[in-house]
Order: structure tokens, then C-alpha cells, then sequence
């Protein structure tokens, strides 16, 4: 029997235009046309002809919560529902092998497609029984079709941003390049094989950053060459005196120890510490200039002094440098201030979607989809992370343009916008915990906690929905109203008033919602019956449907203070002030007041066994005893040579020395310079990283990129030897691609950097020599002299660069998974010891005693711990590509336990934002804290407990135990503690205020989002190291 067709595939057919013709049967395996696109030769298509039915039927693509759409007739399978689909497994989400293919599986990508209208006229074909396909004849309508949407496509990616910045980047190359292909512009230089470097400069000072970027990179490279100068004249100045004083044994000795290892060392410690991309962009040209003077230059070998080739090599630089910055400013010059303005429109529009899913979802039946949160949620933390990098290059767009003032408004607005995604997050756990509270069994509980929801949403869902409506009208009047330098944001000089009217409208109906709701009966009955157990259950849903309207209070109170910036901000620009270049008189600027940091708040109240956790050195150095043993002292005075970074410059430093060692050994010498190992110290110094992981990951991409450059420069040599015309055009070739790798990062930016380098390396190289461009006869004779053999010179730079990086790897010791272990460990402990000190507590403390008790192990903290949290990002991305024999390292399962890491510590952070919100509380409210005092104790017990056992199994590597602390009776308990006293207030027939309970609430969601999070930390450490069953057997 034939299959019955869906409604769309039987009105498609009723509409083909040749009824004769709308089913015609053909074989599955049907060869697609040659001119038939790769997207639809191997699909099942349908289309309809007479009208576009991308538009008709665009809604039956949108699914409702049952995997079925609600246009369909009852009992009709839908094919664009995935669940409906027989090709996916429902239970392993794989695809399936079948041989009928349902033809509706595609028509979602094909109705949408822009080109549908344009598809040439074909005519449906089918199997027997099977849905109908397209057969695509070989006509050349298809095949012109086709070439069109190639076309088409190629010139959208053309005029996109991608290739215009590699266009730029590859240009910037090119004229770097001319620097030895033009023999006008290469005489300006002078005599010298190593003009190529100017091309190399214009490879790490790639020209599409932004304005700001390019001058903070510059002033950066200049302090690098300067600093590289210094060190190369030092080294000669000291090689030539021992020369005279016939010792120059010595002065080699002191110039690879101070000058090289130090040196060397010291910059890979400072590009460790800033952390910039542009300050390690300048650390590498240092280190390629410094290399040059100090191997391939002599004169420190020779003990002569001779400023030539370090100022020749300094010009080089600078001019690829300058071609860099001409280029980056005069075509498609890109702002970071119009990237700042871009990304606040962007991100306020995004947490509009996000507001409105919460809203919606917390209002009605249907649980908030995670997936549709979750994506413009990483959007936003995308777009937060470019915020961050664009205010920080546009400073120097301000400094330079004398608009300093402005500067600092934008900065605050840009902090402003920022916070308010902490809001969004705080109503977001609220709805959450909702959703965590209903997902039971159906009874009377459930019953009961659904119908106070519905209570509350009957007394507030339309006041919350017009607060949201105000919230989304003032994120869409808080927009720039462009991306220029010059742009503004018009909001209406209104808008906070009618914020303000929507808040005090929505405070009313959330007092009178509350209130309402303990005026049931079903909260009558209860208190009556002192039944504690539902008791409890209904206190949580006050407790949620309270937080969750505070919550929008907060946000309220921040989008005002958003508006007061905005305010200020364009007051600002309405005076039309004068620029000025104050900044520059930097010896008359008053020295800014430094705040005090919370570890010092912190010290005077700490156990010594606590001072490792929570203080730095200095702090540990001062609390040590006088009688403390010599050696133990000695330990503690020497712990800055203990750090990562300083660990990591001095590894550096004598690996570089060792290294550079054999060109100073007369033996040896002769060999290192032919193999021309200055590039080996330099790819060491730039490929080594911390961790090992770090090493082999660009050490793997510097090899292959090594590889695959010394193979292009030796095919370009062979196919126009010497060629000065060609040979710039091919390398502009190879740099478009090249730079197309470096900016978006796929698979490696290192790699087409490395490919670019050595393409210098080669074939550049051999063009000078080949001009007889060098200024030593008897190193370059050895490849070739005027007629290069460019496959030796290839062969000598793959060696070079190959010998360097596993130098590098050798070199590194450090195991990145072993800190990731001890940090995160670490952290654990520092969390639990903050949430044990019970923040309720130390605020009802504060209100009595000294300021300086309420700050007593306070959630201050979380800032620090927050920073802390970031930097085991790039351990665990180093830790993933380490080699262990025992196998992969789980960094998915890694990657899961710090994002619940940063939930917590989200859970700090909106604890530690509504004690500062709340910090002159009513006094019945410092009475529910105390009458709460034991039960929030020992809450606090369990879950310090919890942090302690999750610590303990990382560090150790050993299983957890199958049964753990429970934190949900300690938590009822605590929620029976203050229903007991809201009874009590019942019954002396006292005034009760909702917002008095806010505190006490917050803190319930506050245990239930960290109790969440700790028991899917627990679960991921089970699946790394086990778990201890009862049916384990005993060790004897």
C-alpha cells in the first residue's frame, strides 16, 4: 500500500503545473548533474513552482513542546520535527541507514534557501511509496545556476569583514615585501641578507587591528627594539673590554649568563606577566633583533664593537612596522571605539532575547527552554569578552585624539551594561529553581506549589509584563544610534520617569501578591496544623517568587543607574569640549588613591594555617616568626623564584644560554652558523610556553607550518627563480591565505604565522643573495653565494626552526594538569571556608560591632576568586594537549566542573550584591537571621563538607564514596525554621514585611544553586576516579 503523502508533499503536487507529470518514479542512487549544487545533489529536495513556498510554510518549522507542530492535523507525522523523523534514533540521536528517505527532512533548508525563486523548473520524481525528490537533469540552466550561486557566494565572503582584513594584512606584506624584491627601496637600507625582517615585522604587526590596537603594539615594539638595542650594545661593550684584557673566555661567559640568559629570560617573564598579545607580538621582534646581534651579527664573538648592523637591523624592523601602521590606518581603517559602541548595541539587544525568555518562561506553564537561553547567553559572554579588549584599545584612541573625559564615561557605561547581565543571572537562578521545584511527581505538593505559582502570576504577570516592556524599551533606548567616533544614544528624556512609575506599579502588585498569597487557605491550614513539611515546600515557592520579583527590582535599580550614566555621558558631549593632551605632563598628575584590597581586609582576622589560602607573599612573609627556624625562613624569602612566571623566564634564560652556547665555542661554530641557528633561539624563545601542553601544541603547528613554508618558498623559487615581479605576487598569494588562517583562528593562528615566517625565511632570503645583497661572503657562499640553492636553505631553516622547538619541549617541565588539579583544589577549599563563615551571621554581627567583624572572611572574596577561576582556563586548554600513557585527559568532564565552579561563585556574587543592597535591614529581619542561627550552621557544615570531600578526591586522585553528606534535610530544616517563625509572628499578631524575609530567601536559593552545582562536580569526579560502592571490597 502506498504511503499516504503529508499535507505539504499532497498540496505541492496538486499544484505541479503537468498533473501528468507530478509523480514520476526514479532509482535513489540517481547521479547528480556535474552543475548541481554540493548541497542539493545528495538531499531530498520538494519545491513548489507557482509560488514561493518558503513563505507559505515558514511556520511549519517552528516546533511545539511535543515535537509536533500545531498546524498539523492530529495524527499526521510531521517531517520537519526531528522527532518524527525515521532517520534518528530517539533514543541515541544517531543518523540511521534507510533506504526511503522522507523528503520533508530538507524542505526547511530549501523553502529558506535566498535562491529558492531562482531554481530552474524540474520535475518531481519518487520511488514507490517514497516522498518525491527533484531529478536534476544535466542542462545547462542547472549548471549556469550553479556558477551563478558560486559566484554569488564569492563575492559576499569578498565584500565581507574576513577578507578585507586579510586583503589588508596581505597588501601590508607586500609592500614589507618590496623592501628586498625593489631595488630602490632596498638601497635606502644599505648591504644586508636579513631585509626580510621588514616583511617578518609586517607579519606579527598585522594591519587589521584596530586604531587603538596598532598604538598600543607600536609603542610597545619600540620599547622592545630599544630594549633589545641595549642589551646587544651591552654585549659588545662587555665582549670588548675582556677582548682587551685578553679574557675573552670571560666576557662570553658573562654575556650568555647576564645578557642572553637574563635578558632572554626577562622578556619571556614580562610577556608572561602582562599577558597582551600585543606586548608578545614586541617581545618576539625583540627577540628576533636581539638574536640576530647576538649569533648571526660576530661581533661579540670577535670582541669588536659595531653599531652598523644593530642600527641596520632596527631600521628594517621599523620600516615594516610603519607599512604596517600606514596601511592600518589608511585603508578600511577599523576604530576600537566604533567596536566598543558596536558591541554595547549588540549586547543590549541580546539581553532583551534573554529577558524576555525568562519572563515568559517564569509567567506561564511551559518551562523556559534551555537551549534558547543558552545561545544568546554565550553570545553575550562572547561579546563581553570583546567589550573588554575593545575599552582596553580604545584608550589609546582617546589619549591620542585628547578626549581622555570621554574615555572615562564610556568606560562606565561599558562596566554598567556589563553588570546587568549579573542581574539577568540572578533572576535566571530564581526561574530555575522554580523549574527544579516542580519537576516532582504529580500530588498534593506539586499541586500546592503550582497553585501559589499561579497565584503569584494572577496578582503580578501583568505588572511584570509591563516592567519587562519598560526594561526592553530602555535596553532599546540605551543603543548608540551608530558605530562612529562622534555617535550618541538617544534616549527620551522620559524614560527613567515612566522606569520609575513601572517600578513603583510593580512593587505595589509584588507586596500585595505576597500578602495574598499567606491569605490562603491553603497557608492558613498549614499554620494551623503546623505541618512542617509542606510547610517547607511552601516557604520555598514565597521564597522563589519573592527572589525572582526582587530580582527585577534590582535590575530596575540598575538600568536607572544605567540611565544616570548615559546621562552624565551626554551632558559631556554637549559641552563640545576642547581635546587636550594633559596626559602628556604625567610628572603634574596626582597619583591615583589605591583601595584597599580585600586580602588585607582580611588579615588581621585569619588563622595562620589560613594565611597559604587566602593572602600573598608579602603578606605571608610579615606574619612569620622571628624564632621561626633559619631554613624555614630562608624557604619563605626565596618564593618569588617559586612563581609560574619568574619559573618560567628563568627556564627560558639557561635554556637560551645552553642553547646559544655552541656559537660561542670556536669549534662548534662554524656548524651552528651554517645551519643558521639564530632562527632555532628564536622559534625556542617563541614557541616554549609554561606547560608542556602549551610547548607541543604551537610546537606541533611550528613544525608543520615550518614544513609546508620552506615547501611553498621552494616551489615559487622553481617556478620564477629570482623573478623580482613574480615572486611578490606569489608571496601576496600565499599571505592572503596565510592571513585568512591568523584571523580566524582555523585550526591555529600560530600556523600561518609560521608559514609566512618561513616563506620569508626562504625564499626572500635567497632573493638578496641572489642580488648579492650580504654581507658575509663565507656563511653565504655555503648556500649557494649569487646562485642560491634554495632546497639547502629550505633544509637549513627546517632544521634550525625543528631543532629549536624540541629544544623547547625538552626544556619545559612543568605539567599543566598537575597546578590545574592543585589550583582548582585549592579554590574548593577557599570556597567553603567563605560560605562557612555564614555571611547572615557577620552581617548581624556587623550591626553591633565593629565594621571590621562584618568583613571577617566576607564575600568580598569572590572577586579574587572569580580572577582565580579565569586563569584555569588556559591550564586546562594546555592540560588537553599534554601526552599521558594512562590516555586522553577527560577535559570535557574538566570543562563541566569549572563551569559549575563559576556557578557558584555566581551564587557569591548575587549573595554578596544583596547583602550590600541590604545592609540598613530591618531589625525583624536581623531577628529571622539570629532565630535561624543553628540550622544555617549547620547547612553551612554540610555544604563546607561537600567542598572539603570534592577537594580531598582531586588532589589525591581518588574515588569519591557512593553516599555523600546530604544537604536537602539540613535545607528543609532551615525552611521549617522560617515558616516556625512567620507562624510566630502570626500568632503575636506582629506586622510582617515580605522584604524583611529577602535576605533569608536569598540565601535558600543561595545553598540550592551551590548544593546543585556541587553534585555535578560530584558526578564528574566520579566518572574520572570512581566511586567506593557498598559493595566494594575491604583492604585487609
Amino acid at each position: 500500500m502506498a504511503e499516504e503523502l503529508s499535507p505539504l508533499e499532497t498540496e505541492l503536487a496538486d499544484q505541479s503545473p503537468n498533473p501528468n507529470q507530478r509523480r514520476t518514479a526514479v532509482t535513489d542512487d540517481y547521479p547528480a548533474s556535474p552543475g548541481t549544487p554540493a548541497s542539493f545533489s545528495s538531499q531530498p529536495l520538494l519545491r513548489s513552482s507557482p509560488t514561493r513556498a518558503g513563505d507559505r510554510y515558514n511556520h511549519l518549522n517552528h516546533d511545539d513542546d511535543d515535537g509536533t507542530n500545531a498546524d498539523y492535523p492530529v495524527g499526521r507525522k510531521n517531517y520537519f520535527s526531528e522527532q518524527a523523523s525515521p532517520l534518528y534514533d530517539a533514543g541515541s540521536r544517531t543518523r540511521m541507514s534507510s533506504s526511503r528517505t522522507p523528503s520533508a527532512l530538507f524542505n526547511s533548508r530549501l523553502l529558506s534557501h535566498p535562491s529558492f525563486d531562482q531554481l530552474p523548473d524540474t520535475e518531481y520524481t519518487t520511488n514507490s511509496g517514497s516522498p518525491p525528490r527533484l531529478a536534476f537533469h544535466r542542462s545547462p540552466a542547472i549548471i549556469w545556476w550553479a556558477v551563478k550561486q558560486r559566484a554569488s557566494s564569492v563575492l559576499l565572503y569578498v565584500r565581507g569583514p574576513t577578507f578585507t582584513r586579510s586583503f589588508k594584512c596581505a597588501l601590508a606584506y607586500f609592500l614589507a615585501s618590496l623592501v628586498v624584491f625593489s631595488s630602490h627601496i632596498s638601497s635606502i637600507y644599505g648591504v644586508s641578507d636579513g631585509k626580510h625582517l621588514a616583511a617578518t615585522a609586517s607579519v606579527y604587526f598585522h594591519a587589521a587591528r584596530s586604531v587603538g590596537s596598532m598604538i598600543e603594539a607600536t609603542i610597545y615594539a619600540e620599547i622592545a627594539l630599544l630594549y633589545s638595542a641595549a642589551l646587544s650594545s651591552c654585549s659588545m661593550l662587555v665582549s670588548n673590554l675582556f677582548f682587551k684584557l685578553d679574557m675573552i673566555s670571560v666576557g662570553h661567559f658573562i654575556v650568555l649568563v647576564v645578557f642572553c640568559a637574563g635578558g632572554l629570560g626577562s622578556i619571556a617573564y614580562m610577556k608572561q606577566r602582562m599577558n597582551r598579545p600585543t606586548f608578545n607580538t614586541a617581545s618576539s621582534l625583540a627577540s628576533v633583533s636581539f638574536a640576530t646581534i647576538l649569533i648571526r651579527e660576530g661581533s661579540i664573538q670577535r670582541g669588536s664593537v659595531s653599531f652598523l648592523r644593530m642600527i641596520q637591523v632596527s631600521a628594517i624592523v621599523n620600516g615594516g612596522i610603519i607599512i604596517a601602521v600606514c596601511v592600518c590606518l589608511l585603508l578600511f581603517p577599523v576604530t576600537a571605539i566604533s567596536q566598543v559602541k558596536s558591541s554595547i548595541n549588540y549586547t543590549l539587544s541580546r539581553y532583551e532575547e534573554m529577558l524576555q525568555l525568562i519572563t515568559a518562561g517564569f509567567t506561564s506553564d511551559n518551562p523556559l527552554r534551555m537551549k534558547n537561553y543558552e545561545i544568546p547567553l554565550k553570545e553575550v559572554q562572547a561579546a563581553h569578552r570583546s567589550l573588554d579588549a575593545a575599552i582596553h584599545e580604545a584608550r589609546f584612541e582617546f589619549y591620542m585624539w585628547g578626549t581622555v573625559d570621554e574615555f572615562k564615561h564610556l568606560k562606565r557605561l561599558t562596566h554598567s551594561v556589563e553588570d546587568i547581565l549579573s542581574r539577568l543571572g540572578g533572576i535566571r537562578s530564581s526561574h530555575m529553581m522554580k523549574l527544579q521545584l516542580m519537576n516532582v511527581e504529580p500530588g498534593y505538593r506539586k499541586n500546592s506549589c503550582a497553585e501559589l505559582f499561579n497565584v503569584f502570576n494572577h496578582y503580578c504577570g501583568d505588572q511584570m509584563a509591563r516592567v519587562t516592556g519598560k526594561f526592553c524599551a530602555t535596553l532599546e533606548g540605551m543603543k548608540f544610534n551608530g558605530t562612529g567616533r562622534h555617535s550618541t544614544i538617544n534616549l527620551p528624556e522620559d524614560q527613567k520617569a515612566r522606569l520609575l512609575e513601572a517600578k513603583d506599579e510593580f512593587v505595589a502588585a509584588r507586596l500585595s501578591a505576597l500578602h495574598d498569597i499567606y491569605a490562603m487557605d491553603l497557608f492558613r491550614t498549614q499554620v494551623q496544623t503546623n505541618h512542617a513539611e509542606i510547610g517547607a515546600y511552601l516557604e520555598e515557592v514565597v521564597a522563589i517568587c519573592g527572589q525572582f520579583s526582587y530580582g527585577l527590582l534590582t535590575l530596575t535599580d540598575c538600568l536607572i543607574e544605567s540611565i544616570s550614566i548615559i546621562e552624565d555621558y551626554s551632558a559631556y558631549l554637549a559641552q563640545c569640549p576642547e581635546p587636550s593632551w594633559a596626559w602628556l605632563r604625567f610628572w603634574e598628575l596626582s597619583p591615583a588613591e589605591s583601595p584597599e584590597s580585600g586580602s588585607q581586609a582580611t588579615v588581621a582576622h585569619l588563622p595562620p594555617s589560613f594565611f597559604r589560602l587566602f593572602t600573598d607573599e608579602e603578606v605571608r612573609i610579615s606574619s612569620a616568626s622571628t624564632n621561626d627556624p633559619f631554613r624555614l625562613r630562608l624557604w619563605r624569602s626565596l618564593y618569588t623564584l617559586r612563581r609560574i612566571d619568574v619559573l618560567y623566564g628563568i627556564k627560558v634564560g639557561l635554556g637560551a644560554m645552553l642553547f646559544t652556547l655552541p656559537a660561542y665555542i670556536q669549534k662548534t661554530r662554524p656548524w651552528f652558523s651554517f645551519y643558521r641557528m639564530e632562527w632555532g633561539l628564536v622559534s625556542f624563545v617563541i614557541v616554549m610556553n609554561v606547560s608542556i601542553g602549551g610547548t607541543l601544541s604551537a610546537a606541533f603547528y611550528r613544525i608543520l607550518g615550518t614544513c609546508l613554508g620552506t615547501l611553498l618558498a621552494y616551489i615559487a623559487w622553481q617556478l620564477a627563480p629570482g623573478n623580482a615581479a613574480v615572486l611578490p605576487f606569489v608571496g601576496f598569494c600565499i599571505a592572503l591565505g596565510c592571513f585568512h588562517i591568523i584571523l580566524t583562528g582555523k585550526p591555529n593562528a600560530v600556523f600561518g604565522r609560521f608559514i609566512l615566517l618561513t616563506f620569508n625565511l626562504t625564499a626572500l632570503y635567497s632573493f638578496s643573495i641572489s642580488r648579492d645583497d650580504f654581507d658575509n661572503d663565507d656563511d653565504d657562499d655555503d648556500e649557494g653565494g649569487l646562485t642560491p640553492i634554495v632546497g639547502e636553505i629550505a633544509w637549513h631553516r627546517l632544521f634550525s626552526v625543528t631543532l629549536g622547538v624540541i629544544w623547547g619541549v625538552l626544556v619545559t617541565l612543568y605539567i599543566a594538569r598537575a597546578d590545574l588539579k592543585r589550583k582548582l583544589g585549592t579554590l574548593w577549599i577557599q570556597m567553603g571556608l567563605l560560605w562557612k563563615g555564614d555571611p547572615l551571621r557577620n552581617m548581624a554581627l556587623g550591626r553591633d560591632s565593629a565594621p571590621e567583624v562584618a568583613k571577617y572572611m566576607g564575600l568580598g572574596q569572590e572577586i579574587l576568586l572569580s580572577k582565580s577561576l579565569l586563569k584555569l582556563n588556559p591550564l586546562l586548554s594546555q592540560a588537553s594537549k599534554e601526552f599521558r600513557l594512562k590516555g586522553a585527559f577527560p577535559k570535557s568532564e574538566y570543562k563541566s566542573i569549572i563551569i559549575s565552579t563559576q556557578g557558584i561563585l555566581d551564587s557569591f556574587h548575587m549573595m554578596n550584591d544583596m547583602l550590600l543592597r541590604q545592609s540598613e535591614a530591618a531589625a525583624s529581619g536581623m531577628r529571622i537571621i539570629s532565630y535561624t542561627e543553628y540550622e544555617r550552621r549547620e547547612l553551612n557544615n554540610r555544604l563546607f563538607l561537600l567542598f572539603y570531600l570534592i577537594s580531598s578526591s582531586l588532589r589525591l586522585g581518588l574515588p569519591l564514596p557512593q553516599h555523600l553528606p546530604n544537604t536537602e534535610h539540613a535545607r528543609e530544616l532551615m525552611i521549617s525554621k522560617v515558616n516556625e517563625f512567620r507562624h510566630l509572628q502570626i500568632s503575636q499578631e506582629a506586622t510582617i514585611r515580605e522584604d524583611e524575609f529577602i535576605l533569608v530567601y536569598s540565601y535558600i536559593l543561595a545553598t540550592l544553586a551551590i548544593n546543585a552545582e556541587l553534585l555535578n562536580i560530584i558526578n564528574k569526579l566520579q566518572c574520572i576516579y570512581g566511586v567506593i560502592t557498598d559493595e566494594a571490597s575491604l583492604i585487609v
